[in-house]
């Protein structure tokens, strides 16, 4: 029998889909960043995000070790919300120095997460 004839390809279905979703929010997405010029505020909000995701876990917010949970979602979102919209603030506070701004963020977001995980 053909394995190609055997395989399910329904199960490709919603990953199919995700990725569509994926590709259609991510390409306006991406142009507006390239067109504003502001490439690294991603890495700066995964940080911040993260630097939640270690909040939660020194609070023992989180009832689970070994899988992420809810609260810990919540919170590295919350974290996330707020270091955009302080980027938001600044960038309309001083819009001339916005990239070091949002390199500033990032570097303390990883600072203060070494700091957390040597706690």
């Amino acid at each position: 029998m053909n394995a190609l004839n055997a395989f399910d390809w329904s199960l490709l279905a919603a990953p199919f889909a995700a990725g569509l979703l994926v590709l259609a929010t991510h390409v306006p997405l991406g142009r507006e960043v390239l067109k504003r010029g502001i490439i690294f505020i991603d890495l700066a909000i995964a940080q911040v995000a993260g630097l939640g995701v270690m909040l939660a876990k020194m609070l023992e917010w989180s009832h689970s070790e070994a899988t992420v949970d809810t609260a810990t979602q919540l919170t590295a979102a919350a974290a996330a919300c707020a270091g955009a919209l302080l980027l938001t603030w600044s960038g309309k506070r001083w819009p001339e120095i916005q990239e070091a701004l949002i390199g500033l963020l990032f570097v303390f977001a990883a600072s203060a997460g070494i700091f957390a995980a040597g706690a």
